[in-house]
C-alpha cells in the first residue's frame, strides 16, 4: 500500500471489532493518511478490506453507506451557511441533481442540536472559529450515519477545550452509537481515558492494542525514541 513504487504499508493485516475505537498512531511518513486513502478508495492497493463482512464497494453510493471520511483538510473557500454545509454530508448518497429534502433539513437540524451547535445553523461556516469549524465537520460526517467513521487528525490545530470536546464524541459514537471509528492522530494524551484500541503504523509488525495509560505511555516513548523507515522495497 503506498504510491507509485514507493511502499509505505506492508502486510497489514488486522480484525478490528465492531463498535469500537480505534486510535491509528505513527511517525509521519509512516502511511497513516494513506491508510485511510485506501479504505477510501483513493489510492490502488494489494488486498482484501471488509466492512461488517463484506468487501468494501467499489462504486461510490454503495461506498457512501460503508463508511464516512472526514480529511485532515477541508478548505470552503465561499461563504456558505452552516446548517447548508452539514446537508451536504448527504451530497454522496443522493442521485444527480436530486434536491435535498425537508426531511434531509430535518436529520441536519437533529445532528447540529444533538452535538449542541445548533446555534450556529444560520452562521456563515467561513467566519466560524477552528474549533467550531471542526465540530461542524464532525456533525457533517455524523450525519452520514454510516457503520464505519474514518478521521485523519480532527484534533489538528484544536485548542484544549475542543480536543477534548471532539474525542468525547468519538468516545460516543463506539459507545452509545454503536460505530466504529478509525482516527488517525498524534494527539497521544487524549487517548489515556478512551476505550478502544491503538495501532501503530511505524512498528515493523503493526497489531491491535487495548488503550490503556500504560500502553499509551509506552507507544509515546516509542515513536519519541525510534527513528521510523519506510518498508523494503523487495
Amino acid at each position: 500500500m503506498g504510491y507509485a513504487e514507493r511502499v509505505l504499508l506492508r502486510n497489514l493485516s488486522f480484525l478490528v471489532p465492531s463498535a469500537s475505537f480505534v486510535a491509528v498512531i505513527g511517525h509521519n511518513g509512516s502511511g497513516k493518511s494513506t491508510f485511510l486513502k485506501a479504505l477510501t478508495n483513493q489510492i490502488p492497493y494489494q488486498g482484501q478490506i471488509l466492512v461488517q463482512g463484506q468487501p468494501l464497494p467499489a462504486k461510490s453510493q454503495a461506498l457512501a453507506r460503508s463508511l464516512s471520511y472526514l480529511p485532515q483538510k477541508n478548505n470552503v473557500a465561499f461563504p456558505i451557511v452552516v446548517r447548508e454545509l452539514v446537508v451536504m454530508g448527504l451530497f454522496r448518497q443522493k442521485k444527480l441533481l436530486e434536491n435535498y429534502t425537508a426531511a434531509d433539513y430535518g436529520k441536519a437540524d437533529a445532528v447540529l442540536t444533538h452535538l449542541q451547535i445548533q446555534h450556529l445553523a444560520q452562521r456563515t461556516f467561513t467566519e466560524l472559529s477552528g474549533g467550531e469549524q471542526q465540530l461542524v465537520w464532525l456533525a457533517q460526517l455524523m450525519l452520514q450515519n454510516t457503520p464505519l467513521l474514518l478521521l485523519d487528525e480532527p484534533t489538528q490545530s484544536l485548542d484544549v477545550y475542543h480536543k477534548k470536546k471532539v474525542f468525547d464524541l468519538m468516545a460516543l459514537w463506539a459507545m452509545q452509537e454503536q460505530k466504529t471509528v478509525l482516527c488517525v492522530t498524534h494527539d497521544l494524551l487524549n487517548l489515556m481515558n478512551m476505550t478502544g484500541y491503538l495501532l501503530n503504523l511505524s512498528q515493523p509488525n503493526p497489531t491491535l492494542e487495548v488503550i490503556s495509560p500504560e500502553n499509551v505511555l509506552a507507544h509515546q516513548r516509542f515513536l519519541e525514541e525510534k527513528e521510523w523507515h519506510a518498508p523494503s522495497q523487495a
